[in-house]
């Protein structure tokens, strides 16, 4: 796992779930009781500073990438391999895909 930073983690997160590549920009805030998958990345657009805001008891699926200033609620769980570049404001949803979409 790298983090550029320990500050991203200063709520917690709960589970890592194996080992391997997860990256996590050190700016990034997430929230309590977070479960990450192997290789997933939180992470900044391009040259942008804004990063993701990830709620408390949030899942973050195998190879799911969350790009940007987007924030998610509390409960998303994020779908193996999803591309999420947008917010999702509905609390305790499923998103999946590339781009990411809300399908329960």
């Amino acid at each position: 796992m790298y983090i550029r930073t320990q500050r991203a983690l200063a709520v917690g997160v709960s589970g890592i779930k194996h080992l391997g590549f997860i990256l996590i920009n050190g700016n990034a805030r997430i929230g309590k009781d977070v479960t990450l998958h192997i290789h997933t990345a939180i992470v900044a657009k391009g040259n942008s500073d804004e990063v993701p805001i990830i709620g408390h008891r949030c899942v973050i699926g195998v190879g799911a990438t969350i790009v940007g200033g987007i924030r998610l609620a509390d409960g998303v769980r994020v779908g193996a391999n999803a591309l999420v570049c947008k917010d999702e404001l509905h609390e305790d949803v499923t998103i999946v895909g590339n781009p990411a979409r809300r399908i329960m």
